[in-house]
């Protein structure tokens, strides 16, 4: 059956890096003054490190079950070559002697879902558009060959932590135009979803599905997907960019959403834990402006939820740097993300650089 394209508006994170620099260096009224950063990283967990065959086994370092039946896979077998012919090339010292912890001071995660013990390292898109991430540019094969080789740069830059490979694919796309029900969104049809669900189940990964939700809710857009999100090795992304208001149109301004859409969300997540016996979700959030997530101030830890802010948008390593401190450092809730860009960023950041990152980042997302 061929399904029409999805056309994605054109994004704003041209000028996120920029908006960042401005509402730092001018302390405008939507930002606090950022503290400096943090002299160290705290100390390294205490407890053993699982690999990510024996979370995928479903097994703890010591060998014994965890309460729920896994969900989280096996890395793959290590290689040197790069992602992407624009990818950083692996550092001839690519192990940290004493690498950084992932959690904040004072956090914990009390869940056993994958970042308990594991890094995730993402490919983010949709397979009808080539401009909207790396699934649009590859073929799956291709895709899941390149995905794996990235993520086995981040297990060699921290063996600690060995990364998991996670497909991050647009399971609702805004719209520059209303669509027939007004709300500016257009669903990826489920016989797409499921084909990406069957290859990462193929291929030992994780499916991450990211929500757009246009003019619609965070609440109906998870509905939406309810049932893939019942799978074990599935969990969730919100793009509060493109999350507009009536009378707004996602592309043409910066949308956002309240911290009890994410919690609600959240507990969405927990009560499909629940109800089905299965591992803890990944819940991440997208964020590169304050202005996205409003009464962030209120976002914990929850329970059976892995939260993760992670820092959108491209820019100079210094800009990304910055905004990551900004965004993460500065309002720590539970876990960090980076996405990078292969074609925006400039240069790319090696593994090295970005898990120097305070508190280093959980998921490392390529777009």
């Amino acid at each position: 059956m061929a399904y029409p394209r999805i056309p994605q508006v054109f994004p704003l994170r041209a000028v996120s890096a920029l908006v960042l620099l401005l509402v730092v260096g001018a302390s405008v009224a939507q930002c606090t003054t950022r503290p400096d950063p943090r002299a160290a990283a705290e100390a390294s967990p205490t407890a053993a490190t699982a690999t990510a065959a024996q979370v995928a086994q479903g097994m703890s370092p010591a060998g014994t079950a965890p309460s729920r039946p896994p969900g989280s896979p096996a890395a793959p077998s290590a290689t040197a070559a790069p992602a992407s012919p624009t990818a950083a090339p692996p550092s001839p010292t690519a192990t940290p002697s004493e690498p950084r912890p992932v959690l904040p001071t004072g956090v914990l995660d009390p869940t056993n879902g994958p970042l308990r013990h594991n890094r995730l390292v993402t490919f983010y898109g949709h397979p009808f558009s080539d401009r909207m991430g790396v699934l649009g540019e590859y073929g799956p094969d291709e895709m899941v060959q390149h995905l794996k080789e990235q993520a086995d740069l981040y297990t060699g830059a921290d063996p600690t932590r060995p990364a998991i490979p996670t497909i991050e694919l647009i399971a609702s796309v805004a719209q520059g135009s209303p669509g027939p029900d007004g709300l500016y969104l257009q669903r990826t049809p489920p016989a797409i979803i499921e084909q990406y669900a069957q290859l990462a189940q193929k291929n030992n990964m994780l499916l991450l599905l990211d929500i757009q939700i246009g003019r619609g809710t965070v609440a109906a857009d998870v509905k939406a997907i309810e049932p893939f999100l019942k799978r074990p090795y599935v969990h969730l992304a919100i793009d509060p960019e493109f999350a507009v208001k009536p009378g707004q149109v996602p592309g043409d301004e910066f949308g956002s959403i309240d911290a009890a859409d994410i919690i609600g969300a959240a507990r969405t997540l927990a009560d499909i834990v629940t109800q089905n016996g299965i591992t803890d979700k990944v819940l991440l959030v997208h964020q590169f402006v304050p202005s996205m997530i409003t009464n962030k101030q209120l976002l914990k830890p929850m329970p059976h939820v892995e939260l993760v802010l992670n820092v959108d948008g491209f820019g100079s390593a210094k800009v990304k740097e910055d905004d990551y401190r900004l965004l993460v450092t500065d309002e720590p809730i539970q876990y960090g993300g980076m996405k990078l860009f292969y074609k925006q960023d400039d240069p790319l950041m090696p593994p090295e650089q970005v898990l120097s990152l305070t508190p280093a980042p959980a998921v490392v997302i390529f777009q």
